[in-house]
């Protein structure tokens, strides 16, 4: 009688084997699996991708197997036992991206504890097919394929940026990645400027070398020109000497360049022009808050060092000019505190972008960040409620909803003395009958100043039968005088 062949119970074998994609996360969120169909969609090795963390962040300053680990990270659902689907964009080993359906499984031992989450790879199907994705996972998909897309325009370090207020920019810095030239970015306080200076250094010529920020406010005029000196004292020689890999500074950031001394300003043009013609000892990238008539106007910055630094301007919208990038960069900030927590907050309930969009955001993107930490701190849900927010934004918000305080009426001094006067002596001619030395005699003045005041104020004769100022009623600009003098 012929053996009966020994079936295999090893999961691990079976999986690799099958060529639908299957990966496996365990309740740490580490990839335990990555079976031969995951091997062969992504172009990935499973040395490569198992054993990484993956945080549900999309995330575009990870490279290799842990960019792909995090694209495969479950929703927070996942873990809390409930079966879910999500779309999501796959990083493929030569940099594309690939749209793709996740399903993801609980797996538990026998007491019922989950010990991790089962993950299938399947076709994207069609939106109709797809509706019934919760609205924060496709937000969280959404997020994905801008940030590939910006990845594959920009390099890693990418803005989130989808809107029209930020067309213009994004084309700006593509323009100024690929020159020498100086930039100036203008913006409120929190409009990213330093950030958009690092996308333009490390997506120029001289990535290789180091980003210098010279934050021109709070360093005092000889840190200044100590800190320059040492520039200066860095770059390479004429010579040819070659600094180590990113030893050398490629680029100076003037932060707050009104606050630049103007002898330094001086010192700067000179020291470019000096070198026209041949490649400047570092690039120079400044920001300010002002706009760019006030450098020269109010700031009194020096003209020729103001056209030096502005061949090319960058203008930075504020956020609450940008509320089509509003949900995108809210998710941003959600998934980057993710990436330092070890809970996870997959997205926003729906009550929350009403409050979010009204909101006139005065710190802009920096004041945004703060209040999506905060507020993943307090929730106690997969999901970002109302009640979650902290409470000083909701305050804020209602305080913005009311009408501004009433400006109080003006007090014209010179129109209420005038009036004043005016019966003051009208009430002396009465007493006095007309007879000016001893209405002068009343009024404590002499009779050549009464005459003078009686031309000017153009009294008439007939004021001495004129009715008594004291039973005429009191004038508008009087019952102001008297509410503001009174205790």
């Amino acid at each position: 009688m012929a053996k009966r062949k020994k079936r295999t119970t090893n999961l691990d074998h079976w999986l690799g084997s099958t060529v639908t994609p299957v990966f496996v996360i365990d309740a740490e969120r580490q990839v335990r699996a990555f079976n031969a169909g995951c091997q062969a969609l992504t172009g990935w090795k499973a040395d490569d991708v198992v054993g990484q963390t993956c945080h549900y962040a999309s995330v575009s300053d990870v490279a290799g197997g842990a960019a792909l680990a995090a694209s495969l990270c479950p929703p927070p659902e996942a873990f809390a036992g409930q079966e879910s689907s999500t779309p999501a964009y796959l990083l493929h080993q030569h940099g594309h991206a690939l749209p793709r359906m996740l399903h993801f499984f609980p797996l538990c031992d026998d007491k019922g504890r989950q010990t991790g989450v089962l993950g299938v790879i399947s076709v994207l199907p069609p939106p109709a097919k797809g509706a019934d994705v919760s609205p924060a996972r496709q937000l969280h998909a959404e997020l994905a394929a801008l940030r590939m897309t910006l990845r594959s325009r920009f390099g890693p370090a990418t803005l989130v940026a989808r809107g029209i207020a930020m067309q213009r920019v994004l084309a700006q810095i593509e323009i100024a990645q690929n020159c020498q030239s100086p930039v100036l970015l203008t913006g409120a306080p929190g409009t990213g400027r330093e950030h958009v200076a690092r996308m333009i250094h490390f997506g120029g010529p001289a990535k290789g070398n180091s980003f210098v920020p010279l934050d021109c406010r709070q360093q005092a005029a000889d840190e200044i020109a100590r800190f320059w000196n040492r520039l200066l004292d860095s770059a390479p020689s004429p010579a040819g000497a070659v600094a180590a890999a990113g030893a050398q500074p490629g680029t100076v950031f003037l932060n707050d360049v009104e606050c630049l001394p103007r002898d330094f300003q001086e010192r700067l043009v000179l020291a470019f022009s000096s070198a026209a013609g041949s490649r400047p000892p570092v690039r120079l990238l400044a920001s300010t808050s002002r706009s760019s008539t006030e450098l020269v106007t109010v700031y009194h910055m020096r003209p020729d060092f103001h056209a030096f630094i502005s061949p090319l301007l960058i203008e930075l919208p504020r956020l609450s000019q940008r509320e089509d990038d509003l949900p995108l960069l809210a998710q941003h900030f959600l998934e980057e505190h993710n990436r330092q927590q070890s809970s996870q907050v997959g997205g926003f309930d729906e009550q929350v972008w009403p409050l979010l969009t009204r909101y006139d955001w005065p710190g802009n993107l920096d004041e945004l960040a703060t209040v999506i930490d905060e507020a993943r701190h307090q929730a106690a849900e997969s999901l970002i409620r109302p009640h979650d927010l902290p409470f000083r934004f909701r305050t804020a918000l209602a305080a913005q909803a009311l009408p501004p305080t009433a400006e109080p009426s003006p007090l014209l001094l010179d129109r209420l003395l005038t009036k004043l006067e005016t019966r003051l002596i009208t009430l002396a001619l009465k007493r006095s009958r007309n007879n000016k030395s001893k209405a002068a005699d009343l009024l404590g003045i002499n009779r050549a100043r009464l005459l003078r005041r009686i031309e000017q104020l153009q009294i008439g004769a007939d004021a001495a039968s004129a009715s008594p100022p004291e039973v005429e009623l009191a004038s508008d600009d009087e019952e102001a005088l008297e509410q503001e003098t009174k205790p």
